[in-house]
């Protein structure tokens, strides 16, 4: 019988919600026999998720994903972009990003740090999203303006939310994630927080 995992997802865009789930259904197989779903609770769509969003309302969704005994959620998942590059050999501003988001979770973040997961796109997760189209080097997204590219993924500059959902679920369905590890930084950053806890999820009753 498998092991089923609950998580809540919280993110500052629509993209999120169409790359994330896949990813973490394929890191779950990756492990063992793991059962994956998302819980409904995350920004409400008509409030148009944003990086501020994101900082206020952390915290109180995580500690609601954590508050429902019935439905018990095992997994916290938030981020937010870096809007920037990040060339310093140790993530330096990428980590900096992390500590303000970490900041704004307050003491629900150290209360459930265990069970938390936060993730910071160098540049913005559509960076993700074209490597996951294409096969392009290691890290040359950095240097490149984030509108550039999105323009790139999405085929233009400001894409409404139902051209954005249909490009980045079909680059999903295909992405290699072990390959997207490779390619950006920032990504194998949460890949890496995502194995270990999925890992250790496993071995325990």
């Amino acid at each position: 019988m498998s092991k089923l995992l609950r998580y809540t997802l919280v993110s500052e865009g629509f993209a999120e919600y169409q790359f994330i789930p896949p990813y973490i259904d394929w890191a779950a197989k990756q492990i063992g026999d793991l059962q994956v779903i998302r819980t409904t609770i995350q920004i409400a769509i008509t409030k148009n998720p944003s990086v501020s969003k994101v900082l206020q309302e952390a915290a109180l969704l995580c500690s609601r994903s954590f508050a429902d005994d019935r439905n018990p959620c095992h997994l916290f998942i938030a981020g937010i972009d870096l809007d920037k590059p990040d060339f310093t050999d140790d993530l330096e501003v990428h980590d900096k990003r992390l500590r303000e988001l970490k900041v704004k979770m307050g003491k629900v973040y150290r209360l459930y740090e265990d069970r938390t997961i936060l993730y910071v796109p160098i540049q913005a997760i559509d960076c993700w999203i074209y490597y996951a189209q294409h096969n392009a080097t290691a890290n040359s997204l950095e240097s490149t303006g984030k509108e550039e590219t999105k323009k790139k993924v999405y085929g233009e500059k400001n894409p409404d939310r139902q051209r954005i959902e249909k490009v980045v679920r079909e680059a999903a369905a295909k992405a290699d994630f072990s390959k997207l590890a490779k390619q950006s930084r920032s990504f194998a950053h949460f890949h890496k927080q995502v194995t270990d806890f999925l890992e250790q999820y496993n071995t325990t009753q």
